[in-house]
């Protein structure tokens, strides 16, 4: 709890260093809060003398005074991980870095100085967490070669590397690392072309004394969002189109599906929903799965699937 608070207090003085006056209400949508925990929070910037002033009128809400800028000085490299990362007490100790523990919630209400500053958007550069995971198992324990992997990312140096079921060292880039669900990937160059490697496929790792340059336009979070889009492009679409409303449409709301829109209700409570399951299976699994107040609009042969369904079902029961 106390971690997370100090993330959220951190993320408020960045936003109102960045964009002057911020009402209440914006903040608690952004940090997903209540405006009430927005004001709590206020009160304790103030008291660990964060100059936070309340603005009024329409235009009101939250500013820092205009000459306030925080320093993070002495930032390590944990620190610096545990800053962008942010869920430390996992993720640092699997790549082999110490928790910075508590000390550095002292630090998280300070504006980044330039050198500071430089040295947490290199960490960010070099370690991605998507944190919407797949359907997966509870992990087990992390990839050994993963501290090798960061260090040799961080320094910039190549490295060779034996995966899957190659005999041979491969050489590579490494660009940075990317954890997604519970896995570990590494993104690297490999004769030019940016690559992705699961690391629990890696069995052997030699990490060099030569250098190379990386690219400077090169984001690993965009590359990260690029490759996944393309990944998933590749999956088989079977689109649903759907009218739900009551119970139905709470289930929509977790229902499993690649993608989901959901229109405005009308003024009896239906509401259209478009879904893309992947398979034929995937949906008619959803369109059993939501309930009584669900009407199949698209595709027809769904719509009749569900009929014969439903027809089924009222025989067996009488």
């Amino acid at each position: 709890m106390v971690r997370m608070r100090a993330d959220r207090l951190l993320r408020i003085v960045f936003r109102l260093q960045g964009a002057g006056v911020v009402s209440a209400s914006a903040l608690a949508r952004e940090l997903e809060v209540s405006t009430r925990t927005i004001r709590r929070d206020m009160e304790a910037l103030s008291t660990a003398g964060v100059p936070v002033y309340s603005v009024r009128g329409s235009a009101g809400g939250w500013a820092l005074t205009g000459n306030y800028r925080t320093t993070l000085t002495g930032l390590t490299t944990s620190e610096a991980l545990a800053t962008i990362v942010g869920q430390t007490r996992d993720l640092l100790p699997e790549l082999g870095l110490d928790d910075p523990g508590e000390g550095l919630v002292m630090k998280l209400l300070a504006a980044v100085d330039p050198n500071a500053r430089g040295h947490a958007e290199h960490a960010r550069q070099r370690i991605h967490v998507d944190l919407r995971g797949y359907w997966e198992p509870v992990a087990g324990d992390p990839p050994a070669l993963l501290p090798g992997l960061l260090q040799a990312s961080w320094h910039n140096r190549v490295v060779g590397v034996r995966y899957g079921t190659a005999s041979e060292p491969t050489r590579l880039e490494p660009y940075g690392l990317v954890r997604k669900g519970i896995r570990w990937y590494l993104v690297a160059a490999r004769d030019g072309t940016v690559r992705t490697y699961r690391v629990s496929r890696i069995h052997a790792l030699t990490v060099t004394d030569e250098r190379f340059t990386r690219p400077a336009d090169f984001d690993l979070r965009r590359h990260w969002q690029r490759a996944q889009a393309d990944y998933a492009s590749g999956f088989a679409s079977y689109p649903v189109r759907l009218r739900v409303r009551g119970d139905a449409l709470a289930r929509a709301g977790w229902a499993y599906a690649r993608s989901r829109s959901m229109a405005e209700p009308d003024a009896d409570g239906w509401v259209e929903a478009r879904f893309d399951t992947e398979d034929w299976d995937g949906a008619l699994a959803l369109a059993l799965s939501l309930g009584r107040e669900t009407e199949v609009l698209e595709p027809a042969e769904l719509r009749a699937e569900v009929h014969a369904a439903a027809r089924s079902l009222v025989t067996l029961n009488g």
